[in-house]
């Protein structure tokens, strides 16, 4: 970093502890991005101020609707040396995720960084190290915890209601990719298809979808990943090299075991989660949260008060408070790496037909 760069950073930080908007650059205006600038543009705390895309007519539509024109870019580095941008949120395929956050933190910026951090271990670890060596602040996009069904699923579970957890069980069904997701042409072969599609671009399916039922498994457990052992392939599809069928089985440092299973062929079977304890079982499913302890009768478990903003809205906030503060958010790396090692465990067990454990992810 030079001296110049420093002296901005400084001064960008100055100005953030006296409450001045947060200058946000977005990196990537596909259709994800919609979720990120939807929510920048309605909060008071933030003003987005640099826009990157590779097609400029994406640039132009999301500069037809902020209130104040961003500066437009078609390279990610040009905006990273814009003075007038304090954090960005990246918002790309998986596969460019560690170069674009590692070139954000080095040019000082603080970032809100899609999931996951990289397509592998090393890439996530150097993230995470690089944030903490520079200072900044990284919150990983996996917002689904401010949703109400984890919410209330965790709160249920920290109140005690099953007693010490044992098992967790998830169960995840949907349909397919989207097909008008981006292209990513493999160098090596030419071939052009969704970008989720190819191992290349998007690390694995466990780490694009399953690493959210992941973040919430981790968070339920509260302990770190000891060993990962997963089977599964492209069973239903014909063109993809990312699974289209998986099942998980995991285990914790305190005991709690999990299994996991997902396809993406057939969204009419649904979701289901089970939390069973030492004292009794919750099932969520069909929108609803139950609770079974021995032979009383099941009893619904009425939902928390909904949250007074969207989830990405949350995210923000907490990212915005930790600008200001320097304090970590909860969605920090670190927290992101748990959920994550299941993913890339899940992923090395299946390759290389073998059980993963925490060796396999030295510090």
């Amino acid at each position: 970093m030079t001296r110049r760069s420093l002296m901005g950073t400084g001064l960008a930080l100055a100005a953030q502890a006296q409450g001045e908007p947060v200058r946000m650059g977005v990196i990537g205006l596909g259709a994800r991005s919609r979720q990120h600038w939807g929510a920048l543009k309605g909060m008071s705390g933030a003003a987005i101020t640099a826009l990157c895309d590779l097609e400029s007519a994406r640039i132009a539509a999301v500069n037809q609707g902020l209130p104040q024109q961003a500066a437009a870019y078609t390279d990610y580095r040009e905006l990273l040396r814009d003075r007038n941008v304090t954090a960005v949120a990246i918002v790309t395929p998986g596969y460019l995720h560690h170069e674009m956050a590692m070139a954000a933190l080095r040019a000082g910026k603080d970032i809100v960084l899609e999931k996951p951090m990289g397509i592998n271990y090393i890439q996530a670890r150097e993230i995470a190290r690089e944030a903490k060596r520079l200072g900044r602040i990284v919150s990983v996009s996996m917002q689904r915890k401010f949703m109400a069904p984890d919410r209330d699923t965790l709160a249920a579970v920290r109140q005690g209601l099953v007693g010490a957890v044992r098992m967790i069980v998830c169960q995840e069904n949907r349909g397919d990719w989207n097909p008008a997701s981006w292209k990513y042409t493999d160098p090596a072969t030419g071939k052009a298809a969704s970008w989720r599609l190819q191992a290349k671009a998007a690390g694995s399916t466990e780490l694009e979808f399953s690493v959210h039922a992941f973040a919430e498994v981790c968070a339920l457990a509260d302990s770190a990943v000891t060993r990962v052992s997963a089977t599964g392939g492209v069973l239903h599809y014909r063109d993809r090299d990312t699974r289209d069928t998986t099942a998980v089985l995991a285990e914790f440092a305190n005991g709690v075991r999990f299994s996991y299973s997902f396809h993406c062929y057939s969204p009419a079977a649904g979701n289901s989660l089970r939390v069973t304890g030492s004292e009794g079982t919750l099932v969520r499913t069909g929108g609803k949260l139950m609770l079974f302890r021995g032979a009383r009768a099941a009893e619904e478990i009425p939902p928390g008060a909904d949250p007074p903003e969207d989830p990405e809205v949350m995210l923000y906030r907490e990212f915005f408070e930790s600008v200001r503060t320097r304090k970590p958010p909860s969605l920090n790396p670190d927290a992101a790496m748990e959920p994550a090692k299941i993913a890339f465990g899940a992923d090395i067990s299946i390759r290389e037909n073998r059980v993963v454990t925490a060796r396999d992810f030295p510090a």
